[in-house]
């Protein structure tokens, strides 16, 4: 008889603390999905603008190895220095 006793205190004891502690779980979880969310965003906002600079300094290396590539074949004389400035030109614009 005691031990039925005993073990229902267990469980009512059990039941409250249950009962106590659901609120601050769920407001922690909602914390966390929260921060987790606002991360998202601005992760999202700063790989578009990293995009953006990325693809400028892209192009920026692209036009300088183009004018490189330009540059060698003019010293090699595969092509005079009009069609290098023509070249030169439409790359930069």
């Amino acid at each position: 008889m005691l031990s039925y006793l005993v073990i229902g205190l267990c469980i009512f004891l059990l039941l409250v603390v249950i009962f106590f502690s659901i609120k601050p779980i769920s407001m922690g979880i909602e914390a966390r999905r929260d921060i987790k969310n606002n991360a998202e965003d601005e992760n999202f906002n700063g790989d578009i603008e990293a995009s953006m600079v990325e693809n400028n300094n892209d192009k920026k290396l692209q036009i300088s190895d183009e004018i490189i590539k330009l540059s060698k074949l003019k010293n090699e004389g595969l092509i005079t220095e009009e069609e290098f400035k023509k070249a030169k030109n439409k790359l930069i614009n």
